[in-house]
């Protein structure tokens, strides 16, 4: 029999659709191609290192595709968060999240271009770092108290270490001073680790920091207060700034964040599978290590919590901001 080909066309195009529909079905699933994770801090660090790990147990439930870290140091974080602010908005560009670059920078400093609420899309939060007043073990300050006794006695005698100009915990000592009548001196250094290496030798009595844990347990730091929203397991018996009467609270930022221009579908396929990651006992056994404390919130949750911080430290700023 003969066929032309026009009786054979109908033949070709079943062919041809059913082996381009496969192929696009696959090329719509998200994600399928790697995902980065811009961190703007050091690698080692908390931010650094909570994001390494969600991100690695989140990757079973995202297609199992490669999830890259890139560190971007510099100006408080907010170059990393501006670089992934200005990326495709696809899902495949996350930020790291901590206080400085969506909280303090934003409030302080000029050269900020975005505005932390209306221009970021908030992930998840992952854990709460632990921040702690705290002086050397040798210290003849036992209480909170013994410290702002003296610091009334002599105002501005009293010095503390902080990270940079601005920082939460910095805010936190003179929110303290003031509430409780006293005033210090803030000398600024350029990381916690500065901070503590400052403490340790003499040159300033205090400081505010969440690197602390590993010089509690060797001895040579004592805490007097935490910053925190709660008592910390592992020091239960040093109270909190509200168990003593001062009404602040270290703002508990560490998480994921993206454009809001990202597709609503994937934002919920990326937040349910670092979510889950963040809720998993194995996450939880990799911060009780590292004596850090969970506090893992949704979409929604942060963007809440971080509307709240933003209220809170307008006022802290604009009073404390240009000391």
């Amino acid at each position: 029999m003969h066929y032309s080909r026009y009786m054979l066309m109908p033949f070709l195009v079943g062919c041809s659709i059913a082996n381009v529909m496969p192929q696009a079905q696959a090329d719509e699933r998200f994600p399928n191609q790697p995902i980065k994770i811009v961190v703007g801090a050091a690698p080692g660090g908390l931010v650094d290192l909570a994001t390494r790990k969600v991100a690695e147990i989140a990757r079973a439930s995202l297609n199992d595709v490669p999830i890259i870290i890139e560190n971007k140091l510099g100006a408080m974080g907010t170059i990393a968060l501006q670089q992934v602010l200005g990326s495709k908005p696809d899902g495949y560009t996350l930020a790291s999240i901590s206080t400085s670059p969506v909280l303090i920078a934003p409030l302080t400093s000029k050269n900020v271009k975005y505005d932390a609420l209306k221009d970021v899309r908030y992930l998840v939060n992952l854990v709460g770092p632990s921040q702690a007043l705290l002086v050397r073990a040798d210290s003849k300050y036992q209480t909170l108290e013994d410290l702002v006794k003296d610091a009334k006695a002599c105002p501005g005698e009293i010095t503390y270490a902080t990270y940079g100009a601005s920082d939460a915990g910095g805010f936190g000592v003179q929110v303290m001073g003031k509430q409780m009548g006293a005033v210090f001196n803030k000398i600024p250094y350029q990381g916690s680790a500065q901070q503590v290496m400052a403490l340790l030798a003499g040159e300033v009595q205090f400081t505010v920091t969440s690197n602390y844990m590993n010089e509690v347990r060797n001895g040579r730091m004592r805490p007097l207060a935490l910053l925190d929203k709660q008592r910390f397991e592992p020091i239960a018996d040093v109270p909190t700034f509200k168990d003593l009467g001062v009404d602040f609270e270290f703002p508990w930022i560490t998480g994921l964040a993206m454009s809001p221009k990202v597709p609503e579908d994937r934002v919920k396929t990326l937040e349910a599978a670092f979510l889950k990651a963040a809720k998993s006992e194995e996450f939880k056994a990799f911060m009780k290590e590292r004596d850090v404390p969970l506090y893992v919130l949704s979409s929604a949750e942060t963007r809440k919590q971080m509307e709240a911080y933003f209220q809170d430290f307008t006022e802290i700023v604009k009073e404390f901001g240009e000391q």
